[in-house]
């Protein structure tokens, strides 16, 4: 427990702790990481073929470990599957739509795994025949068919449910910034600029994470592997983009929550919890971490040195920065907003175990499991990449035609 002088019994605690942390932050990966695959499969952007697989299956596994880490954070988790879907608790509780939102999303991912993976699964079949080759058998139902009909349909199929999962990954982390800015107890949480600067930051968030997994772990998998600058320029400069909506939400909240558009309460705790004069406990975590060297620092190398951009090394040091900085922006909202006391005067003393249930170790737990079934995922289903190997989508304008042929015309 985190409790005011550090005394534990106190009558104000720090009741979401890091686990709660931990689930914005990975559901933010999953959306950000979702809409880099769906970024190829709509618009055709070729230099993000390479990554086109890997960010659906860093998505999925997001998806996994951000249904695991609110459990992490209850006394009785074993009691999740009652909880989550037994209990008559929708539309009465507003986290039955995590619930739904979750399910559908699952759901989805299932139809996107089989077609994205359908071609490379049955040559895989045919030319495996070990584990990996049953399981790519399974993978594709029995099915054989290459043919550029049949491959052509897969494409419609997968531009079908990249809009669908862009709109799930939207609702999925948006409500995540609705739950903190329908909290109107908490001044520094009801803020109705919190759910568009979640999903600004957690596309910021799902760049950076597949742009290191492409940087470090791609080559990992094979010789044909090879990382390319085309796609890290592409994909730093898509960064760009998004950390500039970040910080433009990061300026709003700033002036909304701070300055002439709200009471004297919010300006009160936003000061003494991020004061400006550097001794607030989130002084540095908001400054320098989150904003200054997280973004700024980031978003003007890539946009500047296009050497930069397109250099696996500054890729995976600043992918990494802009990765943190994401992770500080969910720790300073989740702490930031219980620091100010209801009851008492001051703020509640920040102190976060390392081996508790609400711990550093129980963070790092649930990030190391979900880079493991990453890593898992593209074993079986296939992380290497060549992109002579695979058909890529039709140029011509999908009319949502089931026959027609390869090139998207009858």
């Amino acid at each position: 427990m985190l409790a005011i002088n550090g005394s534990y019994g106190s009558l104000e605690n720090i009741y979401w702790g890091l686990p709660i942390v931990i689930y914005p932050f990975l559901s933010g990966l999953l959306a950000g990481s979702f809409v880099v695959g769906a970024l190829y499969h709509l618009f055709h952007v070729e230099k993000l073929k390479p990554v086109s697989q890997l960010s659906l299956i860093a998505s999925f596994a997001m998806l996994l470990i951000a249904a695991i880490a609110p459990l992490a954070d209850a006394l009785q988790p074993s009691r999740a599957i009652w909880e989550l879907y037994l209990r008559d608790h929708f539309p009465y509780s507003p986290l039955g739509m995590f619930i739904i939102l979750w399910t559908i999303f699952a759901i989805t991912f299932v139809f996107e795994l089989y077609y994205l993976f359908r071609e490379s699964n049955i040559k895989r079949a045919a030319e495996d025949k070990g584990i990996k080759g049953k399981i790519a058998r399974i993978m594709t139902l029995n099915s054989t068919d290459l043919s550029p009909k049949s491959i052509a349909r897969d494409h419609k199929a997968l531009w079908i449910i990249s809009i669908l999962g862009i709109i799930l990954s939207i609702l999925f982390h948006g409500y995540v910034g609705f739950l903190f800015g329908a909290i109107k107890a908490r001044a520094l949480w009801s803020d109705p600029v919190i759910p568009p600067m979640f999903i600004a930051s957690a596309v910021v968030s799902g760049i950076a994470f597949v742009g290191l997994l492409y940087g470090v772990g791609f080559p990992l998998f094979s010789n044909k592997n090879k990382v390319k600058p085309d796609t890290l320029d592409v994909l730093n400069m898509s960064l760009v983009y998004a950390i500039f909506a970040d910080l433009f939400f990061d300026l709003v909240e700033w002036l909304y929550s701070v300055r002439g558009y709200n009471s004297k309460e919010v300006y009160d705790n936003w000061h003494a919890v991020y004061s400006y004069a550097a001794h607030g406990p989130l002084w540095f975590n908001y400054h320098i971490l989150q904003i200054g060297g997280g973004l700024v620092v980031p978003a003007f190398l890539f946009l500047m040195f296009k050497k930069v951009r397109s250099s696996l090394f500054w890729t995976i040091l600043l992918d990494f920065i802009v990765t943190v900085s994401v992770f500080e922006m969910r720790f300073n909202t989740v702490i930031g907003g219980q620091l100010p006391t209801r009851i008492g005067q001051g703020l509640v003393n920040l102190r976060i175990p390392f081996w508790t249930f609400d711990g550093y170790l129980t963070g790092i737990g649930l990030f190391g499991l979900g880079l493991v079934i990453i890593f898992v995922l593209g074993y079986f289903l296939g992380w290497e990449h060549d992109p002579e190997e695979l058909s890529v989508p039709p140029k011509a304008k999908y009319k949502f035609d089931w026959d027609a042929g390869e090139d998207g015309r009858k």
